[in-house]
């Protein structure tokens, strides 16, 4: 006898269901993804809101010489003389490979926005940047009952922080700062299946949640000027515990339910010299504790503590050389080496990235910066996924002219 019609939707309900678990704790081929495909198991890859400046010099140009627009630590917002206003730009291609299959795909971000007015000794910001990125668009496949069913995962929404920050010069060499961290975004998740139904037609199981992200911390910086023209400073960022809500789901009894993220602290330690008239390298290094991070995410993956090594130096000739270098146009050149805060089949996920930048001011109330980094994270042979990174980023920065009067501040 051939089974009934409810008989056949039941079976089909239950298939999808299944398979629609098995996605999300299998790997999934990198047809599509976001910044990278290593984020953190159900969450995403943190950012530091770093200027192009810094990127360019390995993310260690939080206390060089001059205005530093930074989100990493508020303290040399106080070195500052002129109200400024900066927006970044950043392009992405990556290509990611694992065992069996390889794909590319590209991203385009504003990834840091900052205002900053200074007012005696001191000094006034808001700034704004893109904390993780979820859109993601993955392929993949599921077995299930000797059939091979394809899957996807469509991901939208992602958390930025707004940063509103204050800045003291204690003196001609020592500044500190504090910024209030307001972290506010969302994400929203598509998970599908095809299969087929008891007829052989092809169907498509689905299931939408939709969460939102909420939490407030702070960032807490120093720099201290050592000497002529050596610089140090650090900065620590109490990250908050963000709520988690849902707000839209198609499964019954889970809007409103809520969640906790315990995020790691962090702190940076950064250095500066001025070798020369010219030449002024930079040094940073950078941790926080994800290893004791925990989430309720049903996707695969485990937790460590993130590191971050990273320095450059940039080149400024007293004189134009070849039309494009010359006192207001440095050349920046840096490296940075990375241990990400995920493990993947066990072994911690590490990336290194090389850069080369260029700056240019324009009768000293604008500013542009320009950076090309490549680098590669991952490893087929460890973590069983590799992806090869191009990013191309724009810094635009516009001052006032006016100059603050008897600042303790001033560059060293």
């Amino acid at each position: 006898m051939g089974a009934s019609p409810a008989a056949g939707a039941s079976r089909f309900f239950r298939r999808g269901v299944v398979a629609l678990a098995l996605a999300t704790v299998q790997p999934a081929a990198p047809a599509l993804a976001q910044e990278s495909v290593f984020n953190l198991p159900g969450f995403g890859l943190p950012a530091p809101g770093e200027s192009v400046r810094s990127s360019a010099l390995g993310g260690a140009g939080t206390v060089l010489s001059g205005e530093v627009f930074s989100l990493d630590s508020p303290a040399p917002l106080g070195r500052f003389e002129r109200a400024g206003f900066y927006l970044s730009l950043l392009g992405q291609q990556t290509e990611v490979e694992d065992r069996s299959a390889s794909g590319t795909f590209e991203d385009v971000v504003f990834p840091m926005a900052q205002v900053v007015v200074p007012a005696g000794d001191l000094t006034l910001a808001v700034g704004y940047y893109q904390f993780v990125d979820f859109d993601a668009a993955l392929e993949s496949s599921v077995v299930f009952e000797a059939e091979t069913l394809p899957a996807t995962l469509d991901s939208e929404g992602g958390i930025s922080v707004l940063s509103p920050a204050l800045a003291y010069a204690l003196d001609g060499r020592t500044s500190a700062g504090v910024s209030f961290d307001i972290y506010l975004g969302s994400r929203e998740e598509i998970r599908a299946i095809e299969t087929l139904d008891a007829l052989g037609r092809s169907l498509s199981t689905a299931d939408t949640l939709v969460r939102d992200f909420a939490g407030a911390g702070l960032t807490l910086g120093i720099e201290r000027g050592l000497g002529e023209g050596l610089r140090v400073g650090a900065s620590y960022r109490l990250r908050p515990t963000i709520t988690s809500e849902v707000t839209d789901a198609s499964g019954e009894g889970l809007i409103g339910r809520e969640s906790q993220l315990d995020l790691p602290d962090e702190l940076m330690v950064a250095a500066a010299a001025r070798l020369s008239s010219q030449v002024e390298v930079g040094a940073l290094v950078r941790t926080s504790g994800w290893g004791g991070f925990e989430s309720d995410a049903r996707t695969a993956g485990d937790f460590t503590n993130a590191v971050e090594i990273g320095g450059g130096v940039e080149y400024a000739p007293q004189s134009r050389t070849a039309l494009l270098l010359g006192p207001q146009a440095p050349l920046r050149a840096g490296f940075r080496w990375r241990r990400l805060p995920v493990e993947v089949d066990g072994e911690p996920v590490r990336e290194w990235t090389t850069s080369l930048g260029h700056g240019r001011s324009f009768g000293g109330r604008s500013r542009i910066d320009l950076v090309l980094e490549y680098g590669e994270r991952g490893s087929v042979e460890a973590n069983g996924l590799s992806e090869r990174f191009l990013r191309f980023g724009v810094g635009v920065a516009a001052f006032e002219q006016w100059r603050r009067q008897g600042g303790g501040g001033g560059a060293n």
